[in-house]
C-alpha cells in the first residue's frame, strides 16, 4: 500500500475516532445549557474527578441514585453493594470516590435540588443556599442523610423556614411538591 494511502486511511481512522469522542459533548450542547448544582460543591469550584464520574453513573442507574436520596449511607453497606454488583464494580474501579463523597457532604441534596428546580441553578444560588443551612444543622443533618426529603411535599411544609426559603428564591420549586422523576444531563467540567 503506498504512503499516501495510509496516511490517508490514518486519517480518516483519527477523524472517526474524533467523532466518536466528541459526540457525547455535541448531544449535550445541543439541547441546550445545562447548570446542575450537582456540579457545584459545597465549596468553591465544580465537580471533577471520581465524583463527576459518580455523577454520570447515577444519571444512568436512577434505582441507585433513588436509593442513596433515601439514605447515602448504604453507599457504604457491604450488604447493599453484594446486592448491586454494578455499584461495587464502579465503586472498586473509582476508588477514591468514597473520599470525595466524603469531603462533598452537600453533594447528594445539591443533585436533589437539580431535580426540584424549576430552571437552572446557579453556582450563587447554591452557595446561598447552602449558607442558608449553615444556620440551620438539624435541617442539614437530615437532608444529608436523607436528599430524599427534598421530594416529600410533607417534609418541606413541616419546615417552614425551608418552605418559605424555596418560596422566596427564584429557581428552587416553590410548591414543595415532587416532580416527575428526570434524569440529570451528564455533569460538566467548568
Amino acid at each position: 500500500m503506498s504512503s499516501e494511502r495510509q496516511v490517508r486511511r490514518l486519517l480518516g481512522t483519527a477523524v472517526a475516532l474524533c467523532s466518536l469522542v466528541a459526540l457525547p459533548a455535541l448531544a449535550a450542547a445541543e439541547n441546550g445549557p445545562v447548570v446542575p448544582p450537582a456540579a457545584v460543591a459545597t465549596g468553591p469550584g465544580p465537580v471533577t474527578g471520581e465524583l463527576a464520574h459518580f455523577g454520570v453513573f447515577l444519571d444512568q442507574h436512577p434505582f441507585v441514585e433513588m436509593r442513596l436520596r433515601e439514605n447515602t449511607a448504604i453507599l457504604n453497606n457491604p450488604a447493599f453493594l453484594r446486592n448491586h454488583p454494578l455499584v461495587e464494580q464502579f465503586l472498586a474501579r473509582h476508588p477514591g470516590l468514597a473520599a470525595e463523597v466524603a469531603a462533598r457532604p452537600r453533594w447528594f441534596v445539591h443533585r436533589e435540588l437539580a431535580r426540584q428546580a424549576g430552571a437552572p441553578l446557579t453556582r450563587e444560588q447554591l452557595t446561598e443556599f447552602d449558607r442558608w443551612l449553615d444556620q440551620r444543622p438539624g435541617l442539614e443533618k437530615q437532608l444529608l442523610q436523607h436528599p430524599g426529603l427534598l421530594r416529600q411535599p410533607e417534609f418541606v411544609h413541616n419546615h417552614p423556614e425551608l418552605h418559605e426559603y424555596l418560596k422566596r428564591h427564584p429557581g428552587f420549586d416553590h410548591s414543595g411538591e415532587a416532580k416527575p422523576e428526570r434524569p440529570l444531563k451528564s455533569e460538566r467540567r467548568n
